[in-house]
């Protein structure tokens, strides 16, 4: 996994369209992109997600949309990225020969306030000024 992922996923240049491109979906091939990971292993970490009852709802709509739109497979947004991202962070820590999904879900179960959709702007924000910060004090 990137260190750098989150830089990756709020580091987006503003869209031609004007919509903030961190409210639009992407493929999975792109979140393991950012992640730096396979696609397998952001599909095992993202068998975790769907205890944040958050995440599992934007799961349950990208899947609706999907069958609505006819889509190939179901898109992931900016969001349910960080989500899986700490959830790597955590299967990180965790120290090889133990079952590392037991114990993440076990974590997240006990935190499940840090996962919140509230708590993914508030880092988006904290990543935005300080690269701003940064940026002004060069210049």
């Amino acid at each position: 996994m990137k260190s750098e992922w989150r830089e990756q996923l709020f580091s987006y240049q503003p869209s031609k369209s004007g919509v903030n491109p961190l409210v639009l979906p992407m493929s999975k091939a792109k979140a393991a992109k950012i992640l730096g990971i396979c696609y397998r292993t952001l599909e095992r970490w993202a068998e975790v997600a769907p205890i944040i009852p958050e995440y599992r709802l934007i799961l349950v709509r990208m899947k609706t949309l999907t069958q609505e739109k006819k889509l190939r497979a179901p898109p992931i947004t900016p969001y349910q990225v960080w989500i899986i991202g700490k959830i790597g962070e955590l299967f990180s820590d965790i120290t090889q020969g133990v079952d590392k999904k037991a114990f993440v879900e076990i974590i997240i179960e006990a935190k499940k306030d840090e996962y919140t959709r509230a708590e993914f702007e508030k880092e988006q924000l904290r990543f935005t000024s300080q690269v701003l910060g940064e940026t002004h004090h060069v210049g």
